[in-house]
């Protein structure tokens, strides 16, 4: 029997003593020399008088009882046989509506009530993780505002799968909730999947888009694999998330090995990297601060339990500049939350996901039910030429054939000499390194104002710029600066750059060359010599570490 809400306790017990006369047939008439037979007075009436002066007589007792004593008068209700007169049943009709739960309205709380992995009391090896975490507060508080535009929906879809909430925190272990993160594996995105276990799972990648980076897609993904994991390891859960960490290969092949020996094969048992080893207790410790905050001096930022972002579904393909200028959300916002995105536009095929902070979405709507689909892309117009075929100028353009086709009505292949084409802008990359956004916010300047100890030095270092840029772009002719005076230091598009590069140590592989690894990254090989500190012509020996700073939405 469920426990009586406090709430109902005042409700139940006048209730109870209401009802008990009746369970009792005839005894509270009967009582102080009353009987049934009196005339002039109704039954019913005779009831009610009762009940008044019992419930005048005992309201402080009532209101001071406790809620075992509710709960034991109900019991005592559903046990005896109910009898009483169908008039009287018209006559006394309470209602008496249950609190409802209360709403869970921090995420925090409610990820602690899904855990099932996390135990009292843990090895060493998690509490030399957990520590390390307390002696690094910046850390927890810069992977936790991270996590913020996308934890709410890993949570909910965790939940709705059936799998432990402490998972939820397992791309702060991956990926520390970077959409952007990328690995020396190749691995990349919030789960770090790498190429094949993405493309094994679902997830597809071209040059248009990266479902690896999709926190939509990604999301499901990784739900399914841990699934898969799990079952395999017969629900073992530090089992499954090793082998999402090492491959279950190796996992697999390390029990065997064990059980030969008569070893065990649990987690702690087994021989496992160092990185895995090291992983499952990174969050087992995550998951022990968050369980009691209060014990470990942690404080969590506030995480309401809801949405940060809404999905709206594009049945066409649409310039991303668009959707950015008419949203008027910031650009580091909206490409944190659609990272898959390669391009400034979307895919030439099928229906795509967009995602928006809530409540910035109903201009995009707006604009898409009322405006022609054609005109969601900015288009060139190509005129055909003698020896041209729709698949020539398909591949010229870097379009599909069949989007060429249906874009322009064409009912075959055939085209002729001065034939005019719509041919989509597609060749953009979504580099905000480099792409101006026309009537955007990222052309504006931003500005510092000169304050006392302030000189084109510390300007310089303090926004990562240099002392001849802020001259040329100032049009400063000496180094002399005045109190309150302002400097253009950069502009949103560059801080938006800034936020998009990722510094990656790169393991030069046999047959690497500058001009290769330049490429591959879409680098300048003078930036690479510079950050190395090496020669254009030094030759590059296999194992060797390069430090790289890429565009992460190039990789």
């Amino acid at each position: 029997m469920q426990p009586v809400r406090p709430q109902l306790q005042v409700i139940i017990l006048s209730t109870a003593l209401f009802t008990v006369p009746l369970l009792s047939g005839c005894a509270l008439l009967s009582e102080k020399g009353d009987s049934p037979s009196v005339t002039g007075e109704s039954a019913e009436r005779r009831i009610e008088r009762r009940i008044e002066s019992t419930i005048d007589s005992t309201a402080t007792q009532v209101v001071s009882q406790e809620i075992e004593t509710s709960a034991a008068i109900v019991d005592a209700l559903s046990s005896e046989p109910l009898s009483i007169e169908p008039s009287s049943l018209d006559a006394m009709t309470i209602v008496a509506e249950e609190t409802p739960e209360p709403e869970v309205i921090d995420l925090w709380q409610r990820i602690r009530q899904g855990y099932n992995l996390t135990p009292e009391s843990m090895p060493d090896s998690v509490t030399k993780q957990r520590d390390w975490y307390l002696r690094n507060p910046s850390y927890l508080k810069t992977v936790f505002s991270r996590a913020r535009p996308y934890i709410y929906y890993v949570t909910d879809e965790l939940d709705k799968a059936g799998l432990p909430l402490e998972l939820a925190l397992l791309p702060i272990v991956e990926s520390t909730y970077d959409p952007l993160a990328y690995s020396h594996s190749h691995a990349v995105g919030l789960w770090q999947f790498i190429p094949s276990t993405g493309e094994s799972l679902g997830l597809r990648r071209d040059r248009w888009y990266d479902g690896r980076r999709d926190v939509i897609y990604s999301t499901q993904a990784a739900i399914t694999y841990l699934k898969q994991l799990n079952k395999r390891f017969d629900n073992d859960w530090l089992l499954a998330l090793a082998a999402y960490n090492s491959g279950q290969g190796f996992v697999s092949k390390s029990i065997r090995r064990n059980r030969k020996l008569g070893k065990g094969t649990d987690f702690w048992s087994i021989s496992l990297p160092r990185e895995t080893r090291n992983y499952v207790p990174q969050l087992l410790a995550l998951a022990t601060l968050i369980r009691d905050p209060e014990k470990y001096a942690v404080k969590l930022p506030a995480m309401p339990n809801e949405p940060f972002f809404e999905v709206v579904e594009i049945e066409s393909q649409i310039d991303l500049n668009n959707v950015v200028k008419v949203t008027g959300i910031e650009v580091s916002d909206f490409t944190r939350l659609n990272p898959a995105y390669r391009r400034a536009i979307t895919p030439p095929q099928g229906k795509h996901n967009l995602l928006l902070p809530v409540g910035t979405a109903e201009p995009l709507k707006h604009m898409l039910a009322t405006t022609d689909p054609k005109t969601w892309v900015p288009h060139t117009e190509y005129a055909v030429a003698n020896g041209d075929t729709l698949s020539h100028i398909a591949a010229r353009f870097d379009i599909p054939t069949s989007w060429l086709r249906s874009r322009n009505n064409l009912r075959d292949d055939h085209l002729k000499i001065g034939q005019v084409l719509l041919i989509p802008h597609s060749r953009d990359n979504i580099d905000y390194l480099s792409n101006t956004l026309s009537q955007s916010s990222t052309k504006q300047p931003i500005y510092h104002s000169i304050r006392q100890g302030d000189s084109l030095w510390t300007i310089a270092k303090q926004y990562d710029t240099s002392i001849n840029r802020l001259r040329k772009i100032n049009k400063l002719s000496s180094n002399t600066l005045r109190l309150g005076e302002r400097l253009v230091v950069g502009s949103h598009l560059e801080e938006v750059a800034a936020k998009n590069r990722r510094k990656l140590s790169y393991r030069v592989r046999r047959g690497d060359s500058l001009s290769l690894i330049a490429s591959k990254f879409d680098l300048a090989i003078r930036d690479i010599t510079r950050w190395n500190k090496i020669g254009r012509n030094d030759l590059l020996q296999p194992g060797q570490r390069l430090t790289l700073f890429i565009d992460g939405l190039k990789i």
